[in-house]
């Protein structure tokens, strides 16, 4: 299978992801209720979706395939989107609004009290690609990036729900009552709280699962582990050669037992640079942004925040350069990562808190629950 990533939308792409959804269900059965012409289907429901890849607040995420090709996407709409956005659809669906119309009004007497939520409006994987397991890496990507914020979701699935699938896979279960819109266009809703980042004992120390490869783990610390510099002078430094390696496979390796130490992958152990904590942590596509020169300050600020072993809040290291060769990224305490850079031998204070949050791979049975 080909290597994929999966990122937010860039915002020129908005027309072709609106398309690429529209195709993907032009034989839904509930579409082909919606719009039960097959001539007008795939137009309407592209500007249908134009409306909320549009939406302020709403969360879009595609898979592309290493040659650029776009296989898939998602989009989440927060539970409080501006009501301005069905008007729109309105304006839109001509013939068909009144369908279109009825399918929001029912989804928000059937959505649970609960608030606040997003709503998975949109998943569609490309043909081509169905069967190599994307849309669960897809759906996987963003319940990541909702756990970590304490955000539950709800979806309306267009086929059968009886506990198994992707959905089920994840979570979901059965809220409220079924959404039946003709003999065969049902609707069936599905509620998912949020869940909590998997944790592991270690060593000594609890560690958050980012993800797993094979035999392994790759764990990140769940707390700054200690106060410390990332390099020792205040110089140009190349980030593999900081201080803070040194100190990470030595001092802090040797803490851990000798069959301890069998158990971490010989690549040992290191920090997280700005792309891994987008990764592990949730992308709202600021990195790339044109006016993010100094902080990623984001919806995802809350689960990149830490505190130490002893719950005080503190900054936290990363693997990149900031905007010179003396500065190194951070995070900090209020979760914004610090693009610019503090000092490389910024030392902490009463006041300024500031430490080492490791990260390594681990074999899986090594770590205890």
């Amino acid at each position: 299978m080909q290597d994929f990533t999966i990122r937010p939308m860039r915002a020129e792409e908005l027309d072709d992801i609106a398309s690429l959804i529209s195709w993907g269900y032009y034989d839904d059965i509930f579409f082909k209720w919606v719009v039960e012409s097959d001539e007008d289907r795939h137009p309407i429901v592209t500007d249908y979706y134009k409306v909320y890849l549009g939406a302020k607040g709403s969360v879009v995420n595609v898979v592309e395939r290493a040659d650029g090709e776009i296989m898939g996407a998602s989009v989440w709409l927060p539970h409080d989107v501006d009501t301005k956005i069905y008007d729109d659809i309105d304006a839109v669906a001509g013939i068909y609004a009144k369908n279109f119309r009825a399918v929001a009004d029912w989804s928000h007497l059937s959505e649970p009290p609960m608030k606040p939520f997003y709503q998975l409006v949109g998943f569609v994987i490309n043909e081509q690609a169905k069967g190599a397991g994307l849309g669960v890496k897809l759906l996987g990507h963003n319940l990541d990036m909702f756990d970590n914020m304490g955000i539950p979701t709800y979806l309306e699935a267009s086929t059968p729900y009886h506990g198994g699938g992707v959905y089920g896979k994840f979570g979901y279960q059965p809220v409220g009552e079924l959404m039946h819109f003709s003999d065969t266009a049902v609707l069936y809703p599905l509620w998912r709280p949020a869940q909590k980042k998997k944790v592991v004992r270690f060593g000594g120390y609890s560690w958050y699962v980012l993800e797993g490869y094979g035999k392994y783990l790759f764990l990140l610390s769940e707390k700054v582990i200690e106060h410390g510099k990332y390099h020792d002078v205040f110089e140009e430094i190349f980030h593999s050669k900081a201080s803070v390696h040194k100190y990470l496979n030595n001092e802090f390796f040797n803490r851990f037992k000798p069959e301890e130490r069998e158990q971490i992958r010989s690549d040992k152990i290191s920090l997280l640079d700005v792309e891994e904590v987008i990764k592990y942590f949730g992308d709202s596509g600021r990195r790339w942004h044109p006016e993010t020169n100094f902080y990623i300050d984001d919806i995802y600020n809350n689960a990149r925040k830490a505190t130490m072993l002893d719950g005080s809040p503190s900054r936290w290291f990363l693997d990149d350069l900031g905007s010179m060769k003396n500065m190194v990224a951070v995070v900090t305490v209020d979760g914004r990562i610090c693009l610019s850079g503090d000092f490389v031998n910024r030392e902490s204070t009463e006041l300024f808190n500031v430490g080492i949050r490791p990260a390594m791979w681990v074999k899986k049975e090594a770590v205890s629950e």
